[in-house]
């Protein structure tokens, strides 16, 4: 066929297009895979090191009661396990004995949070549906559990330091109740005890409030935002790596017919000047090559 190197060309531009798309859509997954394990752990992180660290100093008793607390709290069960009940690979045991939650998934929207108890060889297992406004909760529940057995004039301080400690995914602060963005009806709320949600000037985030009994502070916690699957950045970048590689592949294979074609010219060039056992490689079968 005459065109058939050019077929060839265009074949090859039609399927690095195909395998370019579908690279883009894997890498787009499994980028999202590990984002949303990393969105997991930030939110779960500081609620759960809370929540260790005082079972870790309590009894048998204590840690009962503690535990069907917060299952309330956070509509989900928890457990203790012991840690030789489980197997950790070296990535996830090194974490733990760091002081750092593992999510695991479980099912499709399903995932189960560990964290350690302490020095102790013993974990705080949660089975999580999905990381929901309740665990906002929940952290409101335990800072101000925290919060209240000290002083008002040292509560910004300790406030500090948990932040430090427990290594919060989002913004946890201490504000004047006049100074926090809410309107009339949820300062009252919040100002009777209620826990208040209020949407984000962005509209994508929410900010959980809540006051502090005996304390002119409210607690605030967020923005929390949820995992957005397609970031501006990561399509671009996906985008631009693809365009390149679309450039690399057309590169190629142009550049194999310009070297034939080359080869020819160089040859023409000669017999122009007289050189009449001048030869070319007669190569494929194709219009080049004939």
């Amino acid at each position: 066929m005459n065109n058939s190197i050019f077929l060839r060309i265009y074949g090859g531009m039609l399927a690095v297009l195909v395998l370019v798309a579908l690279l883009g859509v894997l890498s787009l997954h499994l980028v999202n895979e590990v984002r949303a394990a990393q969105h997991r752990e930030g939110l779960a992180q500081g609620t759960f090191s809370l929540m260790a660290d005082n079972l870790a100093v309590q009894n048998d008793t204590e840690r009962k009661r503690s535990l069907l607390i917060w299952e309330r709290l956070l509509g989900v069960p928890l457990t203790l396990q012991p840690m030789a009940a489980r197997r950790f690979d070296g990535g996830q045991r090194a974490r733990l004995y760091r002081g750092l939650v593992v999510v695991e998934k479980t099912g499709p929207h399903a995932v189960q949070i560990l964290r350690r108890v302490g020095q102790q060889d013993l974990l705080l297992v949660a089975q999580v549906k999905q990381v929901s406004e309740q665990l906002a909760r929940a952290t409101l529940y335990l800072l101000a559990d925290e919060l209240v057995r000290y002083p008002v004039t040292e509560q910004q301080q300790r406030l500090e330091q948990l932040k430090r400690d427990k290594g919060f995914g989002f913004g946890v602060a201490l504000q004047r109740i006049e100074r926090v963005s809410l309107d009339d009806d949820q300062r009252r709320r919040v100002e009777e005890g209620d826990t208040v949600m209020a949407l984000g000037k962005d509209g994508d985030s929410i900010r959980v409030f809540s006051g502090l009994a005996g304390s002119p502070w409210v607690l605030e916690i967020g923005p929390l935002y949820q995992l957005n699957p397609y970031p501006p950045q990561l399509l671009i970048l996906i985008a631009f790596l693809g365009l390149c590689l679309i450039g690399l592949v057309v590169y190629l294979l142009v550049r194999q017919l310009e070297r034939r074609v080359s080869g020819l010219e160089i040859a023409a060039s000669r017999i122009a000047q007289g050189s009449l056992d001048t030869r070319v490689p007669a190569g494929d079968a194709d219009s080049v090559g004939r």
